[in-house]
């Protein structure tokens, strides 16, 4: 039974350690987004996003973070006579993080971000209308960003996000991507210790 324990103590105190460093939290904030496209152009367009996260310490100095979130994007579109016009669309957004910490607070993030279309809304000067048929229902991109994790449990993060799949189905001509910029804050309800810096 001793030796048993002995060669289990290594798994459960490297189990303890995780678990330490590693957590579930919410965050939220505002968002900026509209389309990229050679033949067609757009504006930003304000929204919203907001999900929880697991944070998973991967090394001293890393973090793996992959969140669940539902996002509110779009873009605005000036009309030939004056008018306006947008498009919001509501994603399903599972992005997945690599958090690099150049201090005990201050860190580096990139990923990649996979989006299932929930809904797609056109809004104009005729009113609205149900145009989720008319996209794709699978987005993916990549993401970029800056955060500080706070040793009181909340981080702040600002992060830019880069569609790599056209989002419109059947499109021959416009061949739009997301892209979006988003503020978050959020709290980590199990603490994470920063990576102490050797």
């Amino acid at each position: 039974m001793r030796h048993l324990t002995l060669l289990l103590l290594p798994a459960l105190l490297s189990k303890a350690l995780l678990g330490q460093h590693s957590g579930f939290g919410i965050k939220g904030g505002p968002v900026m987004s509209d389309t990229r496209s050679g033949n067609l152009t757009a504006n930003w367009l304000p929204g919203a996003t907001a999900g929880g996260y697991f944070a998973l310490r991967a090394g001293p100095r890393l973090e793996i973070q992959p969140a669940l979130l539902v996002t509110a994007l779009g873009a605005a579109y000036a009309l030939p006579d004056g008018g306006r016009s947008s498009v919001r669309t509501l994603y399903a957004q599972v992005p997945v993080s690599a958090k690099a910490f150049i201090g005990n607070v201050v860190n580096i993030q990139a990923g990649f971000t996979m989006g299932r279309l929930l809904l797609a809304q056109q809004n104009g000067p005729e009113g609205s209308a149900n145009v989720t048929d008319s996209y794709n229902h699978w987005d993916y991109g990549v993401h970029l960003g800056l955060g500080a994790d706070l040793v009181s449990g909340c981080d702040i993060g600002l992060r830019y996000y880069s569609g790599l799949r056209p989002i419109l189905a059947n499109d021959a001509t416009f061949f739009p991507r997301n892209r979006a910029l988003m503020a978050t804050l959020g709290y980590r309800m199990m603490r994470v210790k920063a990576p102490r810096m050797v």
